[in-house]
């Protein structure tokens, strides 16, 4: 059956200092929202720590208000289970912890009542210390902290034994000693024991078995390395027989001896081309040189062509630079007489300019006298408006002093009286209710302690807080002392208020709270009457007084300085004067002429001058080429060279035609293939040779080696060897036949308990599948022997089917299966007669729009059979849950 939260309030429990309380919980889902800080997750260490901690316990400082150690957290929940109303009220540290429940009419407290919860509920306590998620059971399966949506596994672990007896309670009387049998069974435990000590549990050898089969595996080993050892020794002896016979028919044949003919004649052919090769070597040589000289002889000759050819070119150079010299000399003159005329008119246009920027000058003084004149007036006017809203200004100024009360005193003065209201309401909550009905004429005196007497008449009901007397005529008195819980304590609360309250509308000067709200009000009044006087102030004076006077001041020494300056100008001229804008344009078009024509005359001057030197260097460089063609003899040494060419080239040509023929000679007789017959046959005499000596040596190292192993009696060793060979076998067959049968007889045994858990996990499972198509349609998920989700079936985009372990998930996958799987667990307790809460603390901030979407109506059809409590910081995702958002701040 659900659990129905109705009411939960803390004092003094982290950033609740003061009372804060949760009222009118409905059943199904409840939203509460608000910013970070703003107390979501303490609400909910609060709730665990009423029902999980122990009211004497020490190990809960952190309920305590940040610097209170003083505080004293006190948590009250009231809730409804089993048809009857619960109220549990616990208070921690101090000096007077405390724990008191009531059930109805039956009133628990101290350890019988948490003993009592956490039996009902399902948990423990820890036996030293704060408490931690080993002891909360149910309840830390189905209450969801703040980011522990997805850690299911250990919650449900811890919950297990509690999760099966729900489950045995729907399977009956016999499936459930099933079930106790076989999750006891002792056989098994000791078969796995023993199967253990022989196999991991993977199934390989382990221990003894794995020690016996390491020792058939060393004496295969070892034997399987004697029978090769014997069978070398056999082949040793058999290759030494064939080695003996070889070495003795290569020493007597002495194969070698037959290449040395081939090796003398073919080293003696190779040294008569060795001859013809040098002399080749010599013609190339000889042939080079003269080819050195032909190509010298051939750049003599050309150079002297070329000593010609630049003489002629230098002296046509010449003429024509003195052809274009007189057209630049006309150039120069016509420029320099142009450049005349255009001096002169931009001298006067210059002159035209001072004369019309001084009486621009003249103008721009008249305007700033009469500008300063006019500021002058305007701050006069602003100064006798300024002194005006100064005066008023101090005025408000004072009449606000007048009534000094502070925000922050007038708030803690409503603090105060709220205070002491809540104490008076709180005393007349628990106070003694005298009700009355008096026949017609009756009269009752009531007198209370330290009040006027109070005549009752005609029907009603009276408020006793405070011992009383009640006169009845003629009968005596009645002696009515209020007997409710706490009347002490709250008296002296009202009392402490009240003379708070007292204190401080003594310090603000006040008879009450609407006095001082009236004064506060009547001064923020004045205040904002002082504001608009501060800016018409500012209006008028942004900056001051004194920079009004120092502006007036400023101004009227303008207007002077203007009067000044134009009292020194020249008189202004009869006719008339051109703008300055017009005489600047003037100038510029007139200084634009001049420059372009001083431009004109320097291009010119540069022109003249590089003519000129044009000329001058054109002769220079005809006259050092000129100079080696007067040489006397350079005609006959151009006729000797030509002479030696010829000569020279006669050599050249025939040499080349003896070197062609001696190369044909030695490429017909082949050099390369003389070298390699040599080199042939050197190397097969030195092999075969190397052959004879290696094999005595391996004749030598074959006998020693046969001697020392006909020593060791190896065929005794391989005897010994296959008789413990098979006594390892023995024992290894023994111990595994040992092995596979504890196996099986484990598998056996465990199917059993299979089928038992899939009878036990059968309800667990239909739940689960009911929300999870919600969520995953057509998917599977399955339930493990801990009674958690394991493995998760499903198709993919293409309608295959895959699965994955649950823990393998992405983290917002394992959260949303996280609050299915706890959904599920509800069901089954509720049917099983267990309270179920729900408290899910900003859970599902993972997920998608799309898997939120499809959460929400899990959530929804969850709500419809327990009771949901929500905690977020996001109020916008969840408003189309259908309930009103609850705000905390």
């Amino acid at each position: 059956m659900s659990l129905h939260l109705t009411r939960l309030r803390v004092e003094q429990v982290r950033q609740f200092r003061q009372p804060f309380e949760l009222s009118e919980i409905g059943m199904g889902l409840s939203i509460f929202s608000g910013p970070n800080e703003t107390g979501k997750s303490t609400l909910v260490r609060a709730i665990r720590a009423a029902f999980f901690e122990r009211y004497r316990s020490k190990a809960v400082d952190d309920l305590r208000p940040w610097g209170d150690s003083a505080a004293t957290p006190t948590i009250t929940l009231d809730f409804n289970f089993d048809g009857q109303p619960h109220a549990l009220v616990k208070t921690f540290l101090g000096s007077k912890p405390r724990c008191d429940l009531r059930i109805g009419n039956t009133a628990l407290d101290g350890a019988e009542a948490e003993d009592h919860l956490a039996q009902v509920f399902g948990y423990g306590f820890a036996g030293k210390g704060a408490s931690k998620t080993e002891h909360w059971g149910i309840p830390g399966l189905l209450w969801v902290e703040q980011g522990t949506g997805q850690a299911l596994r250990e919650a449900a672990a811890f919950a297990r034994e509690h999760l099966h007896d729900a489950l045995q309670s729907r399977l009956g009387q016999a499936a459930a000693s099933t079930v106790a049998a076989s999750s006891g069974d002792a056989v098994l435990a000791t078969l796995l024991a023993q199967r253990g000590e022989l196999l991991t549990p993977t199934g390989k050898p382990r221990a003894e078995l794995d020690e016996a089969q390491q020792r058939v595996a060393t004496a295969r080993a070892d034997l399987s390395a004697l029978t090769a050892l014997l069978q070398t020794y056999q082949a040793d002896v058999d290759r030494l027989s064939d080695l003996r016979r070889q070495h003795t028919q290569d020493a007597a044949e002495r194969p070698w001896d037959a290449l040395q003919a081939p090796l003398q004649a073919a080293q003696s052919s190779l040294q008569a081309l060795g001859q013809s090769e040098q002399q080749l070597a010599d013609a190339h040589t000889r042939h080079g040189q003269l080819e050195q000289q032909y190509q010298l002889l051939l750049n003599q000759l050309d150079g002297l062509a070329r000593q010609q050819q630049q003489a002629d070119q230098r002296e046509a150079a010449h003429a024509q630079a003195a052809q274009q010299l007189p057209a630049v000399d006309d150039a120069l003159r016509l420029a320099a007489a142009q450049a005349v005329p255009a001096k002169a008119v931009s001298q006067a246009a210059r002159a035209a300019l001072l004369l019309a920027r001084q009486e621009a000058t003249r103008t721009a003084l008249a305007q700033q006298a009469a500008a300063a004149l006019d500021a002058q007036t305007r701050h006069q006017q602003a100064i006798a408006q300024a002194d005006e809203a100064q005066h008023r200004l101090t005025a408000l100024r004072q009449q606000a002093h007048a009534l000094p009360i502070s925000k922050p005193a007038l708030d803690a003065l409503r603090k105060l009286d709220r205070q002491w209201r809540e104490a008076v309401l709180q005393r007349q909550a628990v106070a003694t209710r005298l009700q009355f009905t008096l026949q017609d004429g009756a009269t009752l005196a009531l007198t209370s302690a330290g009040q006027a007497s109070q005549v009752l008449a005609g029907q009603g009901q009276v408020l006793l807080v405070e011992a009383s007397t009640l006169d009845l005529p003629g009968l005596g008195q009645l002696m009515l002392t209020p007997g409710g819980h706490g009347q002490d304590d709250l008296a002296r609360q009202q009392a402490a208020a009240e003379d708070g309250l007292q204190a401080a509308l003594q310090q603000l000067g006040a008879a009450d709270l609407a006095e001082a709200e009236s004064r506060y009000s009547a001064q923020l009044e004045a205040q904002a009457q002082i504001k608009l006087a501060e800016q018409a102030l500012s209006l008028t004076a942004p900056q001051g007084l004194d920079r009004l006077r120092h502006d007036l001041s400023d101004a009227q020494a303008k207007a002077g300085a203007a009067q000044q300056a134009l009292a020194k100008l020249p008189s202004p001229p009869n006719e008339a004067v051109q703008s300055t804008q017009a005489a600047e344009a003037a100038l510029d078009a007139a200084q634009t002429l001049e420059d372009a024509a001083i431009a004109a005359f320097n291009r010119a001057t540069q022109a003249q001058a590089s003519a000129a030197e044009r000329v001058a260097a054109a002769l220079r460089e005809w006259s050092l080429a000129s100079a080696p063609l007067a040489d006397p003899g350079r005609v006959q040494r151009q006729a000797d060279s030509q002479q030696r060419l010829l000569t020279v080239g006669s050599e050249r040509d025939a040499l080349a035609a003896r070197v062609a023929q001696i190369g044909a000679q030695i490429q017909a007789a082949r050099p390369d293939i003389a070298r390699q017959d040599i080199a042939r046959l050197t190397q097969s005499i030195q092999q075969l040779q190397q052959a004879h000596q290696q094999r005595a040596v391996q004749i030598q190292l074959l006998e020693g080696s046969l001697q020392l192993q006909g020593a060791q009696g190896l065929d005794a060793q391989l005897e010994a060897m296959t008789g413990e060979l098979d006594r390892a076998e023995r024992r290894h067959s023994e111990l595994s036949l040992r092995a596979n049968a504890l196996a099986l007889l484990c598998r056996k045994l465990e199917a059993k308990r299979q089928a038992t858990l899939a009878r036990l996990q059968a309800p667990l499972q239909a739940h689960m599948q009911h929300y999870l198509q919600l969520l995953f349609p057509d998917a599977q998920l399955a339930v493990n022997e801990q009674l958690a989700p394991g493995q998760l079936t499903r198709r993919n985009a293409s309608g295959a089917l895959e699965g994955g372990d649950f823990e393998a998930l992405s983290f917002g996958a394992r959260e949303q299966l996280g609050l299915i799987s706890r959904f599920a667990y509800a069901d089954l307790l509720r049917e099983a007669g267990r309270p179920t809460l729900l408290i899910l603390d900003d859970a599902l901030v993972h997920s998608d729009s799309a898997r939120l979407a499809q959460m929400k109506r899990v959530i929804f059809d969850a709500a419809q059979r327990h009771q949901v409590l929500l905690f977020t910081c996001h109020p916008e995702d969840w408003r189309d849950m259908g309930v009103a958002l609850r705000p905390l701040a």
